[in-house]
């Protein structure tokens, strides 16, 4: 643009810029701005689930780190509250009060991306976590790489938690010679050898044994003082129910969409990685939650 010999129009060029640029300092700054007093939901908790997180390609499970973080950032920003498991159980059992706008942040099959990805960035927001571990997979370093016991116990020092997803029973089996299948805790196994379905009986010894295993590695390891499980696949019925009650296992968590109240001890929990959905929508999504379980 050439402003020779015209001052005035070279001012307005100016005042316009000047314009622009506090105007665009304005908006970063109400973007990173802390939301106060604002109320979503209160005497409720909303529970995060999340699985693995990612660097590269995301899928169904995995997450990206970067969408991740951005999750951490706007739950700080919208004035979100995030709470440990103990403070959770103790809503829940024992009539413990929480903050408004509660949250606490789950992660299921103990990835190990849970202490090389999340675990720095949760550190970096102060927020605590539970994993559901499969605990054979722990022990055995089965499929996808895992966190160590060493690393849950350094990860136990900054608040973070972890409970059961079972032993082994984060798997299909096979109901009856068709091949047809269900969630293990849920099945009447098929006995190949014996050319027979399990019992009811012999099916809920089953579930027992492998739920009492992983409970007891959990308390050798970690010292945990108390039981709680993650349903794999959020699978459970009325059998799996009477199991719990049996070990004491007082708190669980299932699939199913919604918010928690202090009779919610089979907890809802909300995806916080779904593909499909960005971070932002994600926050949204807890912003109505409120009496909207399903």
């Amino acid at each position: 643009m050439n402003l020779s010999g015209k001052p005035w129009t070279a001012a307005l060029v100016w005042v316009w810029l000047a314009v622009t640029i506090l105007s665009a300092c304005s908006n970063a700054e109400a973007e990173v701005e802390p939301v106060e007093g604002k109320v979503y939901y209160s005497d409720q908790v909303s529970v995060l689930m999340y699985h693995d997180l990612t660097e590269g390609k995301t899928s169904k499970n995995a997450l990206s780190v970067k969408d991740f973080k951005k999750q951490m950032e706007l739950l700080k920003r919208n004035g979100f509250q995030v709470i440990g498991m103990k403070e959770y159980s103790e809503y829940i059992l024992n009539q413990g009060p929480v903050p408004d706008n509660a949250v606490l942040m789950t992660f299921d099959d103990g990835y190990e991306s849970f202490y090389k990805l999340a675990y720095p960035v949760l550190k970096e927001y102060g927020y605590p976590a539970t994993n559901f571990v499969i605990v054979k997979y722990i022990d055995e370093r089965i499929g996808a790489p895992k966190i160590t016991w060493d690393q849950m116990r350094e990860m136990q020092k900054d608040g973070m938690t972890f409970y059961s997803h079972t032993y082994d029973s984060h798997v299909y089996v096979e109901e009856d010679e068709q091949g047809g299948k269900k969630p293990a805790l849920t099945a009447r196994k098929y006995l190949v050898e014996e050319k027979r379905q399990e019992t009811a009986e012999e099916a809920k010894r089953r579930v027992a044994e492998d739920l009492a295993k992983a409970e007891e590695r959990l308390k050798e390891e970690l010292g945990n003082a108390d039981s709680i499980l993650s349903f794999p696949y959020g699978a459970f019925n009325d059998t799996v129910m009477d199991v719990l009650q049996s070990l004491d296992i007082q708190l669980s968590f299932t699939v199913r969409r919604g918010i928690n109240s202090r009779a919610d001890a089979n907890s809802y929990r909300i995806n916080g990685a779904n593909a499909k959905e960005n971070p932002k929508t994600v926050i949204d999504h807890l912003k109505k939650i409120k009496d909207s379980n399903s």
